[in-house]
């Protein structure tokens, strides 16, 4: 093994890297080819070689490229994914089972383009791109003119962002009742608009020892194709009275938690947008009492596929600041007395609040550097029971980014007492590590 890794850093070394767009600015004499996605990542790694693809599509793909750029199907750059890449002349390799840091996860699936004189790329047969496109399921090919190129990050193109309401939905019809902190005096959000909301659900042991499931506990966010973030007491071993803490005879905490990504109706979830916890990593120093870093990730048992419905929200290092506009979504509760929680996705504008309007949780050890406090100004709108672990949202230039998580609050949409976040920016080194992790 340390042979082969020491191989691999050799190739690291006298490897030329290639990937910056900069290298193949669109002009009369350079151009981006289509990106193109040959194989699939397996436990071994993944890899796109060129002469596989150019002896596929040799009038759209050049001998020699000037540049190669890629990006997992979320539209990250290679170089800001958490996998090792290296390009070996205009080869593309993820090695992270050759290095002790990386080979617990698996590498994403990475999406490759090629920077060819324009003489090559004139000679493009649209028909034949467009052609290709729409007959393949493992080339996922795209042309940057006709097709747009992988999702990335925080787009949310059919969110409402105002307080105009979508519909006239019943949001109290439900058969399952949730006790956790749901948008109060909110709106229904527009189904798919907000592609990384998760609902949480659970199955466990009854006393009896008869399995049963609750349908929705918790909000989560997907950050990562893979990983879903969500609030610390939202995987606690024993969520409420009525559940069985684990035992010797009892399952992994892993094997209690069912996901259900890319749906706006709980009621007509599809099977494959069902996913399991694979693991989970709490908070190594949450403190359930006083919710201190209230924040945990849950890996899942596959990749999320990245599409217009289905798609990672941005993780920033940064704070948001009092007087900021954000938004909740959830599916919880829509009043403080409801046992039952929302069908629909809902959401609703709030703010965050000055620190002055956080001191009435001092006596929980309110910590302003790692939890901020929201509501609507007039305090009108809240989150509340099943709201817990969901995103609290913000734009900058288009794009959005998850600034907290739902963590607690006194009451719902109580004047004076605000709800508390567990602020995501502190932990993003955290964050990182722990998918990195095994």
């Amino acid at each position: 093994m340390m042979i082969t890794i020491l191989f691999v850093y050799l190739i690291l070394f006298f490897t030329s890297i290639n990937g910056q767009d900069s290298l193949c600015e669109p002009n009369s004499s350079w151009s981006w080819t289509p990106w193109f996605n040959f194989h699939t990542p397996n436990s071994k790694g993944e890899y796109e070689l060129h002469a596989a693809i150019r002896s596929q599509h040799p009038t759209l793909v050049c001998a020699e490229p000037r540049a190669v750029s890629a990006v997992n199907q979320a539209g990250i750059d290679m170089n800001e994914t958490l996998d090792m890449i290296i390009l070996r002349s205009y080869d593309l390799f993820c090695l992270n089972s050759y290095d002790p840091k990386y080979q617990q996860k698996i590498c994403d699936d990475y999406s490759v383009r090629y920077c060819c004189p324009v003489a090559t790329n004139s000679s493009i047969n649209k028909d034949e791109i467009r052609e290709l496109f729409i007959s393949s399921n493992t080339n996922s090919l795209v042309d940057n003119q006709q097709k747009a190129a992988p999702l990335k990050c925080g787009r949310a193109p059919r969110a409402i962002t105002t307080g105009q309401s979508n519909s006239a939905t019943n949001f109290l019809t439900s058969l399952l009742s949730a006790v956790l902190p749901k948008i109060i005096n909110g709106i229904e959000a527009r189904p798919n608009s907000w592609p990384w909301l998760v609902s949480i659900g659970i199955q466990y042991r009854g006393p009896t020892g008869i399995w049963q499931n609750r349908t929705h506990v918790c909000g989560g966010t997907l950050i990562e194709p893979s990983h879903v973030l969500t609030a610390a007491h939202c995987v606690e071993q024993k969520i409420d009275d009525r559940f069985v803490p684990l035992t010797s005879t009892n399952p992994s905490l892993e094997s209690f938690f069912i996901l259900r990504i890319g749906i706006h109706d709980i009621r007509f979830t599809q099977s494959k947008e069902i996913y399991r916890a694979k693991r989970v990593y709490v908070h190594e120093n949450f403190i359930s009492s006083t919710f201190e870093n209230d924040i945990a990730i849950i890996r899942l048992d596959r990749p999320v596929p990245v599409t217009e419905n289905t798609s990672p929200i941005c993780l920033s290092s940064g704070n948001v600041t009092p007087g900021k506009k954000v938004i909740v979504a959830g599916w919880g509760t829509v009043a403080e007395t409801a046992r039952i929680h929302s069908n629909v996705l809902r959401q609703a504008n709030i703010n965050v609040l000055p620190p002055i309007n956080c001191r009435v949780y001092t006596d929980i050890h309110y910590d302003g550097s790692k939890q901020l406090c929201a509501a609507a100004l007039d305090w009108s709108k809240d989150t509340c029971a099943g709201d817990s672990g969901g995103p609290l949202m913000y734009q900058e230039n288009g794009i959005w980014s998850i600034g907290g998580i739902t963590s607690y609050g006194y009451g719902c949409s109580k004047r004076g007492f605000p709800g508390v976040y567990t602020r995501t920016g502190p932990y993003s080194t955290w964050i990182k590590t722990k998918m990195l992790g095994n």
